[in-house]
């Protein structure tokens, strides 16, 4: 088989094509061209020609080139004053060469320098909740706003005639700037001749909700009656609807109210439930710094006979005896009728002389 020999031309000047006046650029395109002619010619002989002609590997042509110089770095004055823990953070100094003018900026720091990777090994820490919460039932009722009192009478003769008697009671007040509650509780006794002659207990609950500015409220009472000498062993009864505050003021209440509800007598002749309405209002009057009067009445008609009714009047006056100590004098009566009395006394009065304290 026929072979070839190839041998590149040097890439050097050629008077013949080349003037002498050329660069040394106009030599270098010059050599490139050759290159190229000599690839295209080897190609068109076909790959079986070997190929020795390597000379232009080791061409001189661009030995003598000159490059353009790269301008001396420049570090800041900043950054050679620096500390040496801050270079030692930042790259070696290998890694800046000919072209960098600013070092890289240093590293982030570890990841462990600024989160706090919680531990499985950790001690767990207790949670505290603070306000009230439904579940716990000491938050039920706040604490602040409270207005209590607590009073207490004896009267008692020993003899030719042996009685005694004794009223208690107690009274819880709250007023904010929504809601109005307030709780009294009495209970009075009486012995003559080593028979008893009085043994009563009341309670009333009444729960009062400003609407707004306005005048109007919204009420709820509740009553709890057990006399030893009534025709039944105990009563409730429960009642809403609309009050009106006349005049509210810290000194000065005047207000009324309407509305209706049902009461019931247990273990008397009649034990069923009976519709009434309600119609009533409240007086409390500071009149001085050591005076105080307070007046209540409530009047219930049946719905179906308003000529059965109770009516529930109650009255005191209060004199403030120790400023420092809260203590006062208090004189009062409470009066309750009932147009069914089944066979006893319509009126039960209980008017008591105490002493009162307030907490």
């Amino acid at each position: 088989m026929q072979s070839y020999l190839f041998v590149a031309p040097r890439c050097g000047r050629i008077p013949s094509q080349v003037p002498a006046t050329s660069s040394k650029h106009e030599a270098s395109v010059t050599c490139r061209w050759r290159l190229i002619l000599a690839v295209m010619a080897y190609c068109a002989l076909g790959n079986s020609a070997p190929l020795f002609g390597q000379a232009w590997l080791t061409d001189q042509s661009l030995k003598n080139l000159q490059l353009p110089e790269f301008p001396p770095t420049v570090v800041p004055a900043a950054l050679e004053a620096a500390p040496v823990a801050a270079a030692q953070s930042v790259v070696p100094a290998a890694a800046t060469g000919p072209g960098l003018e600013y070092p890289p900026p240093p590293l982030a720091p570890p990841l462990s320098q600024d989160l706090q990777v919680p531990s499985v090994f950790d001690e767990p820490q207790a949670v505290v909740t603070t306000g009230p919460s439904w579940y716990y039932p000491w938050t039920w009722i706040p604490l602040d706003g409270w207005k209590n009192s607590a009073e207490l009478g004896i009267n008692a003769s020993a003899g030719n005639a042996e009685s005694f008697s004794f009223q208690t009671g107690a009274r819880f007040k709250r007023k904010s700037d929504f809601t109005l509650f307030d709780l009294r509780i009495t209970h009075n006794r009486t012995q003559a001749n080593g028979i008893e002659t009085q043994n009563n207990a009341l309670m009333f609950a009444d729960f009062e909700r400003f609407l707004g500015e306005s005048r109007w409220t919204y009420f709820i009472k509740n009553g709890l009656e057990y006399d030893e000498f009534k025709a039944f062993d105990l009563r409730y009864n429960i009642n809403s609807g609309l009050g009106y505050s006349f005049y509210r003021t810290d000194d000065l209440t005047l207000a009324g109210r309407f509305g209706a509800g049902a009461s019931r007598e247990f273990g008397g002749p009649n034990n069923a439930w009976s519709p009434e309405a309600l119609f009533g209002g409240d007086y409390e009057h500071q009149w001085t710094k050591r005076n105080k009067f307070i007046a209540k009445i409530d009047y219930y008609p049946e719905w179906t006979n308003f000529s059965n009714f109770r009516l529930i009047s109650d009255v005191a006056w209060e004199y403030l005896i120790d400023e420092d100590g809260n203590l006062s004098f208090k004189i009062g009566a409470n009066d309750r009728y009932d147009s069914t009395p089944n066979g006893r006394k319509p009126n039960d009065v209980n008017y008591s002389a105490l002493l009162l304290y307030k907490f």
